[in-house]
């Protein structure tokens, strides 16, 4: 049997008394309130992911780890490295850091982890990284005020702030740091496994339109372009009877997420999602939150209970609207810095 153990050490909130696990009966959840109390929270997100083989003991009796992934690192305010110093939790041996897109609120982190994991780890990632992106900051900036134009033309933007800025991937810093990049466009295996598997979902094909979005730029040939964030990734943890989905922002739409999910997992039934959903802000319409429940109430038969946690960017509106639509075995929860899920082979 093999436990994956998802921490959540970066997300928006700290709730130090939630309890889900009593109040809902999750027994798969759990939080030290202590931990809780002192952890800090921010706009962002990261996970530490600790995978163990219940079968096979360590030099200390306990179940023996054999992976350990680092996926998304918090933002700029470094929150995933306080969280993880206040638990005591070492980063020596992790094995790959995986980044769902290069946004400053999943990256924030990376070159700190770098700086202490000392060794070469893989940094998986995609080709978008290499982009300066710009992020609208003003509901009175048209698409004509940005589209085509050059850096230059939109430096009052930038110094007014209605647009911000961030750069991209240091590469060269990444390389200084023993990060070695990859860019992943296609489905790619972090652990294959008996009974476990886990994939980098690659891009996300965009087929459902109310999951269409205009309004993210970056400079792409010395002007600003839509930027589509096809770097928009999430990882599947494919069980032999079910799958766990763990996501980044889901820029790419959950809809377009799953429709890929069930594709590589042959129709696995999905039993828990956690991550962003992308529903907050006033670009996401009531249409758009109306179509994404009705898609979760037929995407799959509902034999078994669908667990959601919409977390950092998913907002409460559509944490409310999916409470109230009475979805047969389905219940969205937020959850607290600290959360930790205990996901095991064979049930939860």
């Amino acid at each position: 049997m093999y436990k994956i153990e998802i921490i959540l050490l970066t997300n928006n909130s700290v709730v130090p008394f939630q309890n889900l696990k009593q109040l809902y009966g999750l027994k798969f959840v759990e939080l030290n309130k202590l931990y809780a109390t002192q952890s800090l929270a921010e706009h962002g997100l990261g996970y530490l992911i600790n995978i163990y083989d219940m079968d096979d003991l360590d030099e200390q009796w306990g179940p023996k780890l054999i992976k350990k992934i680092i996926f998304d690192t918090g933002s700029t305010n470094l929150t995933y490295v306080y969280n993880l110093d206040l638990r005591g939790y070492p980063v020596d041996d992790v094995d790959s850091i995986v980044l769902s897109h290069w946004h400053y609120d999943h990256t924030g982190g990376l070159y700190a982890l770098l700086k202490r994991i000392e060794k070469s780890v893989p940094v998986i990632c995609h080709n978008d990284s290499r982009y300066e992106r710009y992020f609208r900051r003003s509901d009175d900036l048209k698409d004509t005020d940005l589209e085509g134009k050059t850096r230059d033309e939109i430096l009052p933007l930038l110094n007014s702030a209605k647009m911000v800025y961030q750069e991209p991937a240091d590469l060269d810093r990444i390389n200084e740091l023993n990060g070695k990049m990859f860019f992943a466009k296609n489905p790619y295996e972090l652990v294959n496994i008996e009974g476990l598997k886990i994939t980098v979902t690659g891009e996300i094909p965009r087929y459902h339109e109310e999951e269409d979005f205009d309004n993210f730029y970056s400079l792409q040939d010395g002007v600003l372009k839509v930027d589509k964030i096809l770097d928009d990734k999430c990882l599947i943890i494919e069980f032999e009877e079910n799958v766990v989905l763990l996501s980044g922002c889901c820029h790419a739409g959950i809809m377009n997420t799953l429709d890929l999910v069930k594709k590589l997992t042959k129709n696995k039934i999905v039993t828990h999602i956690i991550g962003g959903f992308h529903m907050a802000g006033q670009n996401i319409t009531t249409k758009r939150i109306k179509a994404t429940i009705r898609y979760l109430k037929t995407f799959q038969e509902n034999w078994k209970p669908l667990y959601l946690f919409p977390i950092h960017c998913s907002g409460e509106r559509f944490i409310i609207e999916l409470n109230t639509s009475r979805m047969m075995n389905t219940k969205a929860f937020d959850c607290s810095v600290g959360t930790v899920f205990d996901i095991r082979t064979g049930g939860f």
